[in-house]
């Protein structure tokens, strides 16, 4: 797909008649962190009020480990009347690590399947927006064989639950066994839940899609590529990290904004990218010390008004 085309998807998602592609946004963006529920859910919100966030990824319960406990609706209706009041615009749920929809092994995959369920209710309890996961490794099966084997997940949880959350796959690095690199294969998956009636999206990881081959150095062909592959009307979530790894590496590690790879000024490029700066955007940067999540804040918002900022390593 040409530059030109894109120019003109974009235009349509936004509902904007301008001629310029790639702009300085006047805004900072709907920006957020990963951010702990220990203490209990409600608490998060006023962990993410406190970094001056206005969205916040949580996880439902442990991310590594198998049982899972929903909160109670005292709790669940805490966590509602918290968000409202902080005013976070887009609450995100990460699935645990454990969950691997495209595992040929039947008792994880079973697994699987019911932790992705309750994980998914608790998402709907509290009033998430999205809820992210990665899609496991079908080792040692092919790509053709995970997406089917998470097409079958997907027909089990549709045929359990309607969920208000949308269910958003997020793209990997490509490193080991993983499975999800490839746009396009989570473009194939996407649809299958059409089909299904589920509402899905692409949560797209920056670090992830440079380390498995996407150009960053390029806003315009980075979009390009994203609308060919998956569609810019599926990418609901932006994953903004740097990247530990160089292009290409499959290395899946996250540094802080403008310290990796990828660079200030690429992330800069891509994030005011009309089709992009719209979206909700969760940074899983490094929390090595106090003030981290700060730093990285003040960086990403220097960086929609088209300002360079650099943390101090």
């Amino acid at each position: 797909m040409t530059v030109n085309r894109v120019r003109e998807r974009i235009k349509t998602l936004n509902g904007v008649k301008e001629k310029s592609f790639t702009v300085i946004g006047n805004g900072h963006g709907i920006l957020g962190f990963h951010v702990s529920i220990a203490g209990g859910i409600a608490r998060s919100v006023e962990r993410a009020r406190l970094l001056g966030c206005n969205a916040m990824q949580i996880f439902a319960s442990s991310p590594r480990a198998w049982t899972c406990s929903a909160p109670s609706a005292i709790d669940a209706a805490s966590f509602r009347e918290a968000r409202k009041k902080a005013g976070v615009s887009s609450v995100v749920v990460h699935a645990t690590y454990l969950i691997n929809l495209s595992s040929p092994n039947d008792e994880l995959f079973s697994r699987s399947v019911a932790l992705f369920l309750k994980q998914l209710e608790i998402s709907d309890a509290i009033g998430a927006d999205y809820f992210v996961t990665h899609l496991g490794s079908p080792k040692p099966f092919d790509a053709a064989f995970a997406v089917g084997r998470v097409l079958e997940a997907m027909k089990t949880i549709s045929a359990s639950l309607k969920p208000r959350a949308a269910i958003l796959f997020e793209n990997t690095s490509g490193a080991g066994a993983g499975f999800g690199a490839s746009l396009k294969d989570i473009r194939i998956i996407m649809k299958g839940a059409d089909r299904l009636g589920l509402s899905t999206g692409l949560c797209f990881d920056t670090c992830h899609a440079f380390a498995a081959g996407y150009p960053f150095s390029d806003a315009e062909r980075l979009i390009a590529m994203i609308d060919e592959e998956a569609g810019l009307e599926r990418v609901k979530l932006i994953h903004l990290n740097d990247s530990k790894g160089a292009f290409q590496s499959r290395l899946d590690r996250h540094e802080h904004i403008g310290l990796g790879h990828i660079g200030a000024a690429s992330l800069g490029a891509f994030l005011r990218l009309r089709g992009i700066r719209r979206l909700p955007i969760i940074m899983e940067t490094p929390k090595k010390q106090t003030g981290d999540d700060e730093a990285n804040l003040s960086v990403v918002r220097g960086l929609f008004s088209g300002v360079v900022k650099r943390i101090k390593e």
